[in-house]
């Protein structure tokens, strides 16, 4: 290609980028001047929106398409790429949260209107069923695009009608208002292709969901909302290490005041220093970080209200206000010691051998009291425990996945994400769906520190 090519090629080029500016411009200057957009904008900077991203830039997304006349999308596929950023071509059958956004939406569209923005002539409101917003005016729809702007007259409504929420308008105005000859015919056509889209959707959900809906789904969609932070937390590495060279364990009340590292002597010869070191590096172990992984990857997981929280950097508020998953015994992560107490298995320290048990403080028929690693036999059989129980102000789930060694944690971890849970999991909700409290004891082989075939050997479920 010559010079003159080249300088031809890249003026076409700065022509066709300056026309297309053009038109971007175009469309955004009488955007900014729309009222409605005011509105959406001042929405989005409400209070009920401010702290979530998401929901900012689901307002924002839906109402400027509808504003530009792209209403052709604003659908749950292109929602999930461009605002939730999940990948092209998604399936939003099997990830909802573009769906659970929307109602968390509404709900707060409602709170704005009812509180903050209560003084605001024009109104937002998305019906339920898509996601195509409405803006209405003095109980009128007020335009159907930037480009085609028309008033629909709604029936008079009795009563009060600053008391009603949008969506009760957009319901009734749906129901009630009587349109020319020619519309009527037009928004029944209308109906009848959305009626067949919705059976058409309905029949696909129903394909597409029916596998999906396993009980080991239904088990941990008890642990992610939308509404509410899931907080992972694996096990302190390091907090064993300090331990092990200070032959002492730490309560959980220094763990997490950060003591006790401040009278640090060690009982091997290694200088204080060295061991204050080492206890206080970021270690975890890799069987944690596979589990981290797995959950993390399950279809549950709304992916901004999920957090992995190192051990140390926890607080109480975090345990009040949250769902959580805590990984290993009480000597690797002294969280547990909270919600242990008042178990019927709880992990022991037994200083006198230097050993951490399993106690059952109410033995049933054929159980023993308490379980611990047998070193004397070939498999080396080992213990772990999975529990799940309230949170500590009530309104969440806490699961543990313990086990007096990582072969134990590994092993109930293992069991959770096999087959093999579904009888146990298909026994732990209660005639109204909601999850029992529940705790099982599984045994294993410590063979190279992995955990092959976890077997329950002991159960307690909740009965209300």
């Amino acid at each position: 290609m010559t010079v003159e090519d080249t300088s031809i090629s890249k003026g076409r080029e700065s022509a066709e980028a300056e026309r297309l500016g053009t038109v971007v411009a175009d469309q955004l200057m009488p955007l900014e001047e729309d009222p409605r957009w005011s509105v959406a904008r001042r929405v989005a900077a409400s209070k009920g929106f401010a702290k979530s991203k998401f929901l900012i830039s689901f307002i924002l997304y839906i109402c400027e398409k509808h504003l530009l006349d792209q209403t052709s999308e604003i659908t749950e596929q292109l929602i999930g790429e461009h605002v939730f950023r999940r990948p092209q071509g998604y399936n939003p059958g099997e990830d909802n949260i573009v769906r659970n956004y929307a109602r968390l939406l509404r709900q707060r569209l409602d709170e704005y209107f009812n509180s903050e923005g209560i003084d605001e002539t024009i109104r937002i409101a998305v019906p339920r069923g898509g996601y195509v917003p409405i803006f209405i005016e003095d109980d009128k729809a007020v335009g159907e695009s930037r480009q085609h702007p028309v008033h629909v007259r709604l029936i008079e409504v009795v009563g009060d009608s600053s008391q009603q929420q949008p969506e009760e308008i957009v319901d009734r105005a749906v129901k009630d208002q009587v349109l020319p000859g020619r519309q009527v015919l037009g928004l029944k056509a209308l109906c009848a292709a959305l009626f067949l889209a919705l059976v058409f959707v309905v029949a696909r959900d129903i394909h597409i969901k029916s596998p999906q809906q396993s009980v080991s789904d239904r088990f941990w969609n008890v642990f992610f909302s939308s509404t509410r932070d899931t907080l992972l937390v694996p096990a302190d590495s390091g907090l064993v290490i300090y331990q092990d060279l200070t032959n002492r364990r730490i309560p959980l009340a220094e763990y997490a005041a950060g003591e006790y590292q401040k009278h640090t002597s060690a009982t091997s010869g290694i200088d204080s220093a060295m061991v204050n070191e080492l206890g206080g590096r970021r270690y975890t172990s890799v069987v944690d970080l596979h589990v981290v992984s797995s959950i993390s990857q399950l279809p549950a997981v709304v992916k901004n209200r999920f957090k992995v929280r190192y051990a140390r950097e926890v607080t109480l508020d975090d345990l009040k206000q949250s769902n959580v998953i805590l990984l290993g015994s009480f000597d690797s992560n002294p969280w547990v010691d909270l919600f242990q107490r008042d178990l019927n298995f709880q992990f022991e320290h037994q200083p006198k051998v230097d050993d951490v048990v399993i106690h059952n403080l109410h033995p049933m028929a054929g159980e023993d009291e308490y379980y611990k690693t047998n070193q004397s036999d070939s498999a080396h059989s080992t213990f772990g425990l999975i529990v799940v129980t309230c949170n500590l102000d009530g309104t969440g789930h806490v699961l543990l996945i313990e086990g007096i060694n990582m072969a134990g944690t590994e092993a109930a971890a293992d069991f959770l994400f096999s087959d093999a849970s579904a009888p146990l999991l298909g026994k732990i909700f209660d005639s109204n769906g909601n999850i029992r409290s529940f705790e099982v004891l599984l045994e294993t082989s410590n063979i190279g520190a992995n955990a092959p075939r976890p077997r329950i050997i002991s159960q307690r479920i909740l009965q209300r």
